[in-house]
């Protein structure tokens, strides 16, 4: 029996074919990974050569930041008129530029001169000592001095002191005044005609100039929706005020009378918060104000009067855009 197997072994090893001569398959598997680790090696010495070129590049970047680059000091001679010192910083410099360049008009006119003193642009306004003078163009003139001047003073770095003079220089607290001062007249003579109607009021109290709306065809009771009658007067305030410097907070005011039924005001609260929200919403939509706009809903803590009478509650119904000079 096991000669027999072994027989059977002998034929299928005969039957079986030559192996061919050469390297098994192991060696393609082996020649691959060989290839793959030189190719990677390749990319890694690209690699750090771009980054020794990126490295070089920086590294001369920085020597000539080093050899070229801007100071904090700038040393000239050529130092700006009324400057006072041995030193100029560059925001100084700048803002100072800034400033000749916003006054280039009133400065060939002789109205103003723009010097530097202890680090600090101060533009000195000519005042008028002529007694004939026109007094309101005056102050127009003036007004749009310290607005040009506000508005430069939000783009640069440095601070910019405006001082008036007639028989001398006033103090920082008198040119502050009398910038606000020259607000609240602008601002009540482009509202005169309103005014003279009843519908408007300007009052100044301290550091702030109030704007009174009154409520006779601004909204519908228990309704914060703006009447079409009620924008013409919100397009003169918006013009007279867009330019002022200040904070300026639209405030609502409601008399003591509960609201009604309403879906969308449970008190006072919330309508005289809203009614202030559509009037600051229509101004924002035509007018830029450089510091933006503030809403507040006092409902009926501020009345001007008492609320026991119908023309009392009337009186205390009311719009107010209040511009705060402190800020």
């Amino acid at each position: 029996m096991s000669a027999q197997l072994e027989e059977q072994d002998l034929e299928v090893v005969r039957r079986c074919p030559p192996c061919e001569r050469g390297p098994g398959m192991w060696m393609a598997t082996f020649a691959d990974m060989a290839i793959l680790l030189m190719a990677m090696f390749v990319l890694l010495i690209a690699l750090a050569e771009t980054a020794k070129q990126r490295n070089t590049m920086f590294s001369v970047a920085g020597d000539n930041q080093s050899a070229f680059g801007t100071q904090d000091i700038i040393e000239s001679d050529l130092a700006p008129s009324g400057y006072q010192g041995a030193e100029v910083s560059a925001d100084t410099n700048e803002g100072y530029e800034q400033v000749v360049k916003a006054l280039a008009k009133e400065i060939n006119d002789g109205k103003v001169e723009v010097t530097i003193k202890d680090q600090r642009v101060v533009v000195n306004v000519e005042g008028s000592d002529n007694p004939n003078s026109d007094t309101a163009r005056v102050q127009q003139e003036e007004l749009e001095i310290y607005t040009k001047v506000a508005e430069v003073q939000r783009k640069i770095k440095v601070d910019v002191k405006v001082s008036q003079e007639s028989e001398g220089t006033t103090s920082d607290s008198e040119a502050w005044e009398q910038m606000f001062s020259a607000q609240y007249r602008q601002i009540r003579g482009d509202l005169s005609q309103a005014i003279e109607q009843e519908r408007a009021e300007v009052i100044r109290e301290g550091d702030k100039i109030i704007v009174r709306l009154a409520s006779q065809g601004s909204f519908r009771s228990g309704v914060a929706d703006l009447q079409q009658g009620f924008t013409g007067l919100l397009d003169d305030v918006g013009s007279a005020i867009k330019n002022v410097e200040g904070l300026i907070t639209i405030e609502g005011h409601t008399d003591n009378l509960p609201v009604g039924f309403s879906l969308r005001f449970r008190s006072n609260w919330d309508l005289s918060a809203a009614r202030s929200g559509a009037v600051a919403d229509y101004l924002l939509t035509k007018y830029a104000f450089t510091k933006g706009l503030m809403v507040s809903g006092l409902a009926d803590t501020k009345p001007l009067m008492s609320n026991d009478t119908t023309e009392g509650r009337s009186r205390n119904r009311r719009i107010e855009i209040v511009i705060d000079g402190s800020f």
